[in-house]
């Protein structure tokens, strides 16, 4: 084993052992987070606040009942035209009222399903939070409901019940802590659909996410 190479296992071994160590921290408390600009953010009416700014971010602001999120699934697709669906386990809805030819369930490794992860129409997910200050959504990450859904599909359906809305990132995140002992794998802020300006700074949606993304308040 060459020097280079001996400096390189004992480093990736020390960080391996750092981690592990970091891991079994007895006593381990989450600190509130703390939003650097709540101080600045609007004292308003929460909700409008973030239909506002969310249609600002290039959603597709929509409202629902409860009991007619389904229908509105359906209304939403057929303007699209899109037949094929990708859910996860903890979606929560009645699949026999959503019109789709192929309903594809994410309960496998995405190694298994690849193909179908991004090759489907449309997705449905449950966002945990609405931040009305930035227009966001707060998606957490889980085997009910896989990080991939709301990135891969063309169209991406976010429901979001109104109680759920606060009015900062820090007070999304310290909710999201308080409910979680081990914190989700990831947590996504989704604010839209995917775009970017670096090609001739023309905006090009769908680059790294879906092209159309409709958000559900009910």
């Amino acid at each position: 084993m060459s020097r280079i190479e001996d400096i390189s296992k004992k480093s990736k071994d020390e960080i391996l052992k750092s981690l592990d160590n970091a891991y079994r921290i007895k006593n381990f408390q989450h600190s509130n987070s703390i939003d650097p600009v709540e101080h600045i953010q609007s004292s308003g009416n929460a909700i409008e606040e973030l239909k506002a700014k969310m249609s600002a971010n290039k959603y597709i602001v929509e409202e629902s009942s409860k009991d007619r999120l389904e229908e509105k699934i359906n209304e939403i697709v057929s303007k699209y035209g899109y037949k094929k669906m990708i859910y996860g386990t903890g979606l929560g809805l009645d699949l026999g009222k959503i019109n789709a030819d192929e309903k594809i369930c994410f309960d496998k490794e995405i190694e298994n399903l690849r193909q179908d992860v991004f090759h489907s129409d449309f997705s449905v997910v449950n966002a945990k939070y609405g931040v009305s200050s930035h227009g966001v959504a707060l998606l957490t990450s889980s085997k009910e409901q896989p990080r991939m859904l709301s990135l891969a599909p063309m169209l991406c359906i976010v429901l979001l019940k109104k109680e759920n809305v606060v009015k900062s990132l820090s007070e999304a995140l310290n909710l999201v802590k308080k409910e979680s002992e081990i914190l989700p794998s990831n947590i996504l802020f989704v604010a839209g659909p995917s775009r970017t300006a670096d090609i001739e700074l023309i905006t090009v949606f769908g680059v790294h996410g879906s092209q159309q993304v409709h958000i559900v308040l009910y």
